[in-house]
């Protein structure tokens, strides 16, 4: 519900950061010489989203199916003639219903009545965290096209330059070459700067609910793993606590592994810069150069909180923590 309510309050700032990711003045030519396809990354990184999406909305369904399908299943099989036959006295989650559910037929209807919006509520979850793991799915694309962009600077603004592309001497660019240099520079750096602002404005907008959301999903994998602990195994509900607890941490590794990977291909920028091709470059493209090697220097990270950063590091630090909290309460209920 939390993720409902902010979702209607800040929408319209995801919407405009998305909106910024994909403007068509981020687009640059294919280089083939330095293999540098700004399409086909995006295929590649669309594809990788849109996997990891389904994966995720496929746990939700199995989460909930594997709570929802053995009662169901007992409640066809339940004859009221058999005293061997039983019907399930409890709902799988607790809830209050405004009506009795003793026989097959109510009960069932009692299972709907509480599965719609449990299914609802696994939508708008899957809805926004693959959300927000695809707008940073989409930064790494970005940054990844910029780091082709810088090492396919020269070739390209090469294929945009007609006469001599260098002086007599062959020590320098010529000036209509030197030109077409400082036009893709600037359009590189205007997009990295792009990026920048966009990871600052998403880092304002979502911060307290990643924040939340790695606090609650600290404590549920830490009641997850008491119950399977005090549950019997192979039961109904030690498989339905580990499809839980599976769907709980790999939705916590998204959060962290994407957020890792912006802060790596963040942080190997300064390599691509220097990588550009720059010893005929004239002196205004140098110092642009060294300008965005400075601003690339400072870590670029999306936080929870502003507590931890979304990195691996992190995901292992709270499984760690989750583990220790169910230690301590595993103890003290023995």
């Amino acid at each position: 519900m939390f993720q409902v309510v902010f979702f209607y309050f800040q929408g319209h700032n995801l919407k405009t950061i998305m909106e910024t990711l994909e403007s068509r003045d981020l687009h640059y030519d294919s280089c083939e010489e330095k293999n540098f396809y700004p399409g086909r990354t995006s295929k590649q990184y669309k594809t990788i989203g849109i996997k990891y999406t389904v994966i995720f909305f496929m746990m939700a369904h199995a989460t909930l199916t594997s709570s929802y399908l053995p009662p169901t299943l007992a409640a066809f099989k339940y004859d009221e003639n058999d005293p061997k036959s039983v019907l399930p006295d409890r709902l799988p989650y607790y809830s209050w219903m405004p009506f009795k559910f003793d026989t097959a037929g109510t009960y069932l209807i009692a299972l709907g009545y509480q599965a719609i919006p449990m299914f609802s509520y696994a939508y708008s979850i899957v809805g926004m965290d693959t959300l927000f793991m695809n707008i940073m799915n989409c930064v790494g694309m970005n940054l990844e096209i910029i780091q082709g962009a810088f090492l396919s600077i020269r070739n390209r603004a090469v294929n945009k330059t007609e006469g001599p592309l260098l002086t007599p001497d062959k020590l320098y660019n010529t000036e209509n070459l030197n030109q077409n240099l400082k036009i893709e520079m600037k359009k590189i750096s205007i997009h990295l700067q792009t990026v920048y602002k966009v990871c600052q404005k998403l880092e304002d907008v979502h911060k307290f609910l990643t924040l939340a959301q790695t606090v609650a999903t600290l404590f549920i994998i830490c009641s997850c793993l008491y119950l399977v602990s005090s549950t019997p195994f192979g039961s109904k509900q030690f498989l339905a606590e580990i499809v839980y607890l599976i769907a709980m941490g790999f939705q916590l590794t998204l959060y962290c592994w994407f957020g890792n990977e912006v802060t790596l291909k963040a942080g190997n920028m300064p390599f691509y810069i220097w990588q550009c091709d720059w010893l005929t470059a004239d002196k205004d493209f140098k110092n642009s150069m060294v300008l965005s090697m400075v601003r690339s220097k400072r870590p670029l990270y999306l936080t929870a909180g502003k507590f931890a950063p979304l990195t691996l590091p992190t995901f292992v630090a709270i499984l760690k923590a989750s583990y220790s909290f169910f230690a301590v309460i595993k103890n003290t209920s023995d």
